[in-house]
């Protein structure tokens, strides 16, 4: 079993505050966490990089029970997120990508492609309509005065469908 498979309990106990413990590891925060019956380890790197990494553990034997990567201003989960037993042993793995045929990687370089800067990035998601058959990938960056640009790309061609300015205000 590998090191990041166990919960660092004593760490989390030792410096736990407001329910969470925080430390820095070479370019990356660590937020160690309990959330409803198990425990939660956050990898979130420095920007530029904007996937971040989950594992949660079992309460009970603090060994791994799930582990993906998500990102950053929005949670979206990407990649192959895999469930364990508690004895470690992979149970169940699936592909959050699945309908989204231009994954997080090649939406990056379209936007670098487009000289868009995620710096003040708000949020990011994507969507996937089953009536239509549709994807798409929306990226919010803040602007001052409340305002922020929006941006919409088809997750299918990597294609953007629109750009505009919105009022941050009346949007959420």
């Amino acid at each position: 079993m590998e090191h990041e498979d166990v919960f660092d309990i004593e760490y989390y106990l030792q410096h736990e505050e407001g329910g969470m413990a925080c430390y820095r590891e070479l370019t990356s925060t660590i937020r160690l966490f309990e959330f409803a019956d198990m425990y939660v380890k956050q990898i979130e790197p420095d920007y530029p990089d904007m996937v971040c990494t989950q594992i949660s553990f079992y309460q009970d034997t603090l060994t791994i029970k799930e582990k993906g990567q998500y990102l950053k201003h929005g949670g979206v989960e990407i990649g192959i997120w895999k469930e364990y037993d508690e004895t470690g042993n992979l149970i169940e793995s699936e592909n959050m990508d699945e309908d989204y045929p231009v994954i997080w990687q090649q939406l990056e370089e379209i936007l670098k492609d487009k000289d868009i800067s995620l710096l003040t990035a708000d949020s990011i998601y994507r969507n996937y309509d089953e009536k239509h058959d549709e994807a798409t990938w929306t990226i919010i960056l803040s602007l001052p005065m409340e305002k922020g640009h929006l941006y919409l790309f088809n997750a299918k061609t990597g294609e953007m469908i629109n750009e505009e300015i919105i009022d941050m205000s009346k949007e959420i």
